[in-house]
């Protein structure tokens, strides 16, 4: 098999990942796997030894692909969602946005962050972010399409890269539409489904004959836009209209923590966002661990549930949220924990114990909840931060001086 990775056109074929292998062990496999005689790989070891490339310059979605490519076995990828379809016309192409997309692509932009972070995160330039709240609005499976890596999941970790698309020889580019749509044909059923696509020609047009063959539509809704105008086409085509978050905006509607727990799981059993409130006498206690002031109030926000960038629906309620992984839970698995243990540990010094911590929340905390559609989660999550800038949340949120504390002092804890 011949394909292009690291900038560089290889070939490899599975007798060769399986002599490579022998002798061997596979590491622990944490999320995705490929079977290879009888046992499960992470398929980014099993791609860097076949390659000798560092596994910093592939993802583990890229690395299944080429594997499954090769008859591997592998895990599925995230979501593998196959909702009902509507029958459409199988067009080549079409900039009118008659139909309704059921996925959304989002191309990677030139301006990225200065290290690893999440797709999502990593690129910085204003068309991909205006793109990127449209599909988070809109709430449907959508993807980055970057010349690098393909094809990326929102959330996948990817470090910066310098490959400009439109610079590749054409047969290169080519390789690259048919390698996103394999991808994208691992996720999802293509045919008759509606896929809008938020980037520049160079990267589009690679596309069109591989997904028409698999019986998807492409829509280009920025086709023959400049700049400017397509910047502004995102401001006169609203996605959605935005959920009302003012409940949680309010502290008469922030509850003791005691009182949450005592109405029971099926006062909060439902999706939905949530605001952590925080006394006088916590705040000073925060403000001190931080070295800068945090007032008394509204503290921190987040989600629970809702649909995920895949498509799938998350199974996570107010409740598991809050009274399970907030209250009882541990810092590894809960960030509002994660944070407050930051805050409230001396710096250098012993972390405080789970059961402190737990006692210190049911003195100092109030938490408000709006129970939400699943499709509504997402855009109220992005409303909310927006109207209340919580610090101490870290993300899609401005950089400040607090945050940036915050952030040093949460790396330094230790791990467990």
């Amino acid at each position: 098999m011949d394909f292009e990775l690291d900038g560089a056109q290889r070939a490899l074929d599975a007798d060769a990942v399986r002599a490579v292998l022998h002798g061997r062990s596979p590491e622990e496999v944490r999320t995705h796997w490929v079977e290879i005689e009888d046992a499960r790989w992470p398929p980014k070891q099993v791609l860097a030894l076949a390659t000798g490339l560092h596994r910093r310059t592939f993802t583990s979605h890229r690395a299944l692909g080429l594997l499954a490519r090769l008859g591997f076995a592998t895990s599925d990828w995230p979501g593998r969602v196959r909702p009902e379809r509507r029958v459409v016309p199988h067009h080549r192409a079409s900039p009118v946005r008659t139909p309704a997309p059921d996925i959304l692509l989002v191309g990677c932009s030139g301006s990225k962050a200065t290290s690893a972070r999440p797709a999502r995160e990593l690129f910085t330039g204003a068309a991909f972010r205006k793109a990127r709240d449209r599909a988070e609005t809109l709430g449907l499976p959508w993807y980055v399409l970057s010349a690098e890596h393909g094809l990326l999941v929102p959330d996948e970790i990817v470090a910066p890269y310098d490959v400009y698309l439109p610079d590749q020889p054409s047969a290169r580019r080519s390789a690259w539409g048919a390698e996103v749509v394999f991808q994208l044909a691992r996720q999802h059923e293509l045919r008759g489904t509606v896929i809008e696509a938020h980037a520049g020609r160079s990267y589009c047009d690679p596309l069109i004959d591989p997904l028409a063959d698999a019986g998807a539509v492409l829509l280009q809704p920025l086709a023959g836009l400049r700049q400017g105008e397509r910047l502004a086409w995102y401001g006169r085509t609203p996605a959605s209209v935005l959920p009302d978050v003012a409940a949680v905006l309010d502290a008469a509607n922030a509850v003791a923590p005691a009182d949450l727990l005592a109405a029971g799981r099926a006062a909060a059993d439902d999706p939905g966002l949530y605001t952590w409130w925080v006394d006088a006498t916590g705040a000073a206690e925060l403000s001190s661990g931080l070295g800068h002031v945090v007032a008394p109030g509204l503290v921190y926000a987040g989600r629970a549930g809702g649909v995920r960038a895949s498509g799938a629906r998350s199974t996570n309620t107010l409740w598991g949220r809050i009274a399970t992984m907030h209250l009882r839970g541990r810092r590894q698995f809960s960030t509002i924990r994660l944070t407050l243990s930051a805050c409230l540990s001396p710096e250098g010094g012993p972390t405080i114990p789970e059961s402190e911590l737990t006692t210190w929340m049911h003195s100092h905390l109030r938490v408000a909840t709006l129970p939400l559609a699943a499709e509504d989660v997402t855009a109220g999550e992005a409303r909310l931060l927006e109207l209340a800038d919580p610090p101490l949340n870290l993300r899609d949120v401005a950089r400040t001086d607090l945050r940036r504390s915050l952030s040093r002092r949460r790396s330094a804890l230790p791990a467990g």
